[in-house]
């Protein structure tokens, strides 16, 4: 399930229940021209992050679809770059088995214009900045699963659940950086999230208080540069991120030396670590810096053990204070779930994860720590 699919239950678990699934991937390649790839205003924005997350993936990843001296080449060579994308892109995707979004290069390179602003632009923003921070892709793509444990030695102060929730996901990129900066230290491993749009132009009233901060550093304009901006959503998943890198690194590592129990293991939670959504729309980053750490970890991991008993049972309500469609939901008893070592009863828990996801979003804070340049014609 999605970080945002979360968010959603949290929000209004009617509303969860009216979320589709996304589209299978086609299994054949056909040369189609149609409106459904496009719509009436231009490409779908999803689907062109999509195109271009699976581009950056094949400039570092060892799949072996392309040698290390190419992809060496093209991040050095804006040039070279731009003819891969314009001739060799396509043949690529279709190898590498990514059919519609072939499909969606192929309608594209029709259109010379939206090719050059939807794709070329953003991937030589992309390897400039790459290029001008010096940083090292230390992985693409990386799959991860670990084990958010709630025991007598978990956290300081913290409940003892006598449990754990496990947790899968993707890094879209790990990055080191061997140039310092003053919004970025050197020698400091970066989560790199990449989004296309950030959704949009929908801005809550929460969502303007938590750029209040950034609104001071746009130069007096009162406004910010570009209207895509991360979500509690986005700041829900780069935290679990940030959980997830120092548990793969280290907590079966200390399980092995110390021979015990997984209740036995102290979590480390102190690796620095940079949080970033990096808006593959116009190269913009935005550093996720939770005004409290130790409430916002504390805030979240409670949302997600509570969270995880509230789904587990079924739970669900349509909230009356929600303006949306909602599924007629079926009358559930609220039944008793084993807590811990407590009993609660589902709606219970489902406030409970409501309460701390509040909590949460109270320490959300953004900083823009980029700005777009102008990019290069090809």
């Amino acid at each position: 399930m999605s970080y945002s699919s979360l968010a959603s239950y949290l929000e209004c678990p009617g509303c969860a229940l009216e979320r589709k699934k996304r589209s299978k991937e086609l299994k054949h390649f056909t040369t189609v021209r149609q409106a459904s790839l496009f719509g009436k205003s231009g490409p779908d924005p999803r689907l062109i992050g999509t195109l271009l997350h699976t581009l950056v993936n094949f400039l570092h990843d060892s799949s072996n679809l392309l040698a290390k001296e190419r992809q060496e080449a093209l991040l050095d060579d804006p040039h070279a770059l731009a003819q891969f994308l314009r001739h060799d892109a396509l043949a690529l995707l279709q190898k590498a088995g990514k059919l519609r979004l072939a499909m969606l290069l192929d309608e594209l390179s029709h259109d010379e214009a939206m090719f050059r602003t939807s794709l070329i632009a953003p991937m030589l923003r992309y390897q400039q900045e790459l290029a001008s921070t010096g940083a090292v892709v230390l992985s693409a793509s990386a799959r991860f699963q670990f084990k958010l444990l709630s025991t007598r030695n978990t956290f300081v102060n913290h409940p003892d659940w006598g449990g754990y929730v496990a947790i899968v996901g993707e890094f879209d990129q790990i990055r080191f950086r061997n140039i310092g900066s003053a919004s970025f230290p050197a020698g400091v491993p970066s989560i790199m999230e990449f989004k296309k749009g950030l959704g949009g132009d929908k801005r809550s009233e929460s969502t303007v208080t938590l750029f209040s901060e950034l609104e001071e550093e746009s130069e007096g304009t009162g406004k910010l540069a570009n209207d895509t901006l991360p979500t509690v959503s986005h700041a829900m998943q780069l935290m679990i991120y940030w959980l997830a890198f120092q548990m793969q690194w280290d907590v079966l590592e200390k399980l092995a030396e110390a021979k015990g129990m997984v209740q036995d293991i102290y979590m480390p939670l102190h690796q620095q670590l940079d949080l970033i959504i990096y808006n593959l729309n116009d190269g913009c980053q935005y550093q996720l810096l939770p005004t409290d750490q130790q409430e916002a970890l504390s805030a979240l991991t409670n949302c997600i053990f509570y969270l995880n008993w509230a789904m587990k049972s079924g739970f669900a309500l349509q909230s009356p204070e929600h303006d949306c469609k909602k599924t007629q939901l079926v009358e559930m008893p609220d039944c008793a779930i084993q807590v811990g070592y407590t009993t609660l009863s589902a709606r219970e828990c489902y406030l409970l994860a409501k309460n701390a996801f509040d909590r949460f979003k109270n320490t959300i804070r953004w900083k823009r720590v980029s700005h777009p340049e102008e990019n290069h014609s090809f």
